[in-house]
């Protein structure tokens, strides 16, 4: 085999690859910004940001516990879908839940807290309820590993002074977006990048089918 043979085999042996990766679901998590993001903070407001990854419903729930706990008696609603509400979590914590959103939207919600608690960090775990009864647990936390979990909790970390605190996208995240934004691909991306990688395999394997043909050609003509 020649060293172009070979070498197109490889770029498609590539883009098969890319093309696997592209069929695979984009990384789904919630996210939580504090504004101001200092321990104790007064009046701040929590950025709440749950990705709408379902293929057949919308975000139609979200359970919110923090630890350490903030009493839902000391949150109040800023901004939420259209039809929101905020109410009392049965487990502490708050739920924001309303008419199920738009199947792949988003779920973005503001809500003002009297003070948040006077620690390094604080952990969120969202349970996400869809409107077709899936429920997803953004509960679990990094192991003494260091593995990053599958469903990982919201972690802010609080620092004197800070201006605002974000928790951070989920480490495997290569579509990560650093301002806050749920880190996932977006909806014109990925069948963008899939077409991309497609019309890549069909280029090589028909440089490859050509190569092939005159090389048969030759070795008739010898």
């Amino acid at each position: 085999m020649s060293v172009s043979v070979r070498r197109v085999g490889a770029i498609l042996f590539g883009a098969a690859v890319s093309l696997g990766a592209l069929a695979a679901p984009a990384w789904a998590h919630v996210q939580v910004e504090a504004q101001p993001g200092a321990p104790g903070a007064a009046d701040a407001v929590l950025k709440v940001l749950a990705a709408g990854e379902s293929g057949t419903a919308g975000v139609a729930k979200l359970e919110v516990v923090a630890d350490p706990a903030i009493p839902a008696d000391q949150v109040t609603l800023v901004d939420a879908p259209a039809g929101w509400t905020l109410t009392p979590g049965t487990n502490g914590g708050f739920v924001l839940a309303g008419p199920a959103l738009p199947k792949g939207e988003d779920a973005v919600s503001h809500v003002k807290v009297k003070q948040l608690p006077d620690a390094p960090k604080v952990v969120f775990k969202v349970v996400q309820t869809y409107s077709d009864g899936e429920v997803v647990r953004w509960i679990e936390l990094t192991g003494a590993d260091g593995k990053e979990p599958d469903h990982p909790a919201a972690v802010v970390t609080l620092t004197a002074g800070a201006a605002s605190a974000i928790s951070p996208a989920p480490a495997d995240d290569a579509d990560a977006a650093p301002s806050g934004s749920l880190a996932r691909t977006g909806s014109m991306a990925r069948p963008l990048a899939f077409a991309g990688g497609l019309l890549l395999l069909l280029g090589g394997w028909s440089i490859m089918m050509s190569t092939a043909t005159s090389r048969r050609r030759l070795q008739r003509a010898v």
